[in-house]
């Protein structure tokens, strides 16, 4: 203790000519008797959080419901629990009087639109010759135009319904008039949810089947508050122990009452390794585009509520403010402005600290 008090009085007196931004100096006597060695920094994209629990869920712009257009009964399942479907499969049969009723009503309006057109070709024809007045003329281009508007609202319907176009052109014309449709996968996914029994009665809009797309999933992950400020959106995020890896989407602006963030995070699913309501664990990669580095543990410092090591310069050590991202072991993945190039102090370190504080340093 006597040894090292001694060596450092000089060192502190040295300093006190010394401005703050100046290198802490250090001869090599003084470093070798004080023990101070330094490494070189290592490149390191760190990992801003690991171990995070996380709930796989479904974005909402991947998954439909296919439910009753009409109130009727189910005639027909084709689909069970699990199963994988492509979209314009059919999934089930409805039967209800309400179809035959709408397909009637399209027939109707398809030959009202067509009497209408004829009329007004007839119309137009006699009034370029001049027989009829214009305001007949008129009338009937009224006529057509309701017609065609009507008959429009019927095939809209019949679509709503779930009939192919196909279908909507044999309704038209009076042909294979059915009470049954069949209803089909609006998307290629799997069959999350079946609400629908064979032969039971629905009514109009009730759900029946869920369906979704799983080869891209959303993850609901919770992270505490300090490390939630290291994250932002487009951050890397990987579940070890599967191929699922994608990006940070949003960083919740609220805590909850266990004092977490809840980051919402967009993954690929390649194989179906995650399933829907699947809890997992996550690792966010550090912040896309900083400089990341790996020091040792111990060649950090703290001083005034920040993080710092010291840098090898000409004559001494400069104080550097790091951002530490991470500890692992007796390691630590920090973010700061460097090269690649620099040294820092890994042996020593208090011996540099406290001739820092002696000069007045932070």
């Amino acid at each position: 203790m006597h040894r090292l008090f001694a060596i450092l009085v000089p060192v502190l007196l040295a300093l006190s000519a010394h401005a703050e931004d100046q290198p802490i100096a250090f001869s090599a006597e003084q470093r070798a008797a004080l023990g101070i060695s330094t490494a070189a920094l290592s490149a390191d994209a760190g990992a801003a959080a690991a171990g995070l629990p996380a709930t796989v869920t479904v974005p909402p712009d991947r998954e439909r419901v296919v439910a009753a257009p009409v109130a009727g009964m189910i005639s027909r399942l084709m689909v069970a629990l699990g199963d994988s479907v492509k979209a314009g499969q059919p999934v089930a049969t409805l039967r209800s009087q309400e179809l035959a009723a709408a397909q009637r009503d399209t027939a109707e309006a398809a030959v009202q639109a067509r009497l209408a057109e004829e009329s007004a070709q007839r119309d137009e024809a006699l009034f370029q010759e001049g027989i009829v007045a214009e305001s007949r003329v008129q009338a009937t281009r009224a006529a057509l135009t309701q017609a065609r508007a009507h008959l429009a609202e019927r095939r809209a319907s019949l679509r709503l319904l779930g009939y192919s176009a196909a279908e909507i052109a044999a309704a038209e014309q009076g042909e294979k008039l059915s009470d049954s449709v069949n209803l089909v996968a609006p998307i290629a996914g799997t069959v999350l949810e079946v609400q629908a029994a064979t032969g039971g009665r629905v009514e109009a809009a009730t759900p029946l089947l869920r369906i979704a797309s799983l080869d891209t999933l959303w993850l609901e992950i919770h992270a505490p508050v300090d490390s939630a400020a290291l994250l932002a959106p487009g951050q890397k995020v990987v579940v070890p122990g599967t191929r699922a890896e994608g990006k940070v989407l949003v960083v919740g602006s609220s805590v909850s009452a266990a004092q977490a963030v809840l980051i919402r995070a967009q993954v690929g699913n390649p194989g179906g390794e995650l399933r829907l309501n699947q809890q997992v664990t996550v690792r966010i990669e550090g912040k896309a585009g900083g400089q990341k580095w790996r020091v040792p543990g111990r060649a950090i410092v703290r001083q005034d509520g920040k993080d710092w090591v010291f840098v090898e310069a000409a004559g001494g050590f400069l104080p550097t403010a790091v951002q530490v991202l991470s500890r692992s072991g007796q390691a630590a993945a920090v973010e700061a402005p460097f090269t690649g190039r620099e040294r820092v102090v890994v042996e020593g370190v208090a011996a540099v600290k406290a001739a820092w504080q002696g000069m007045g340093g932070e």
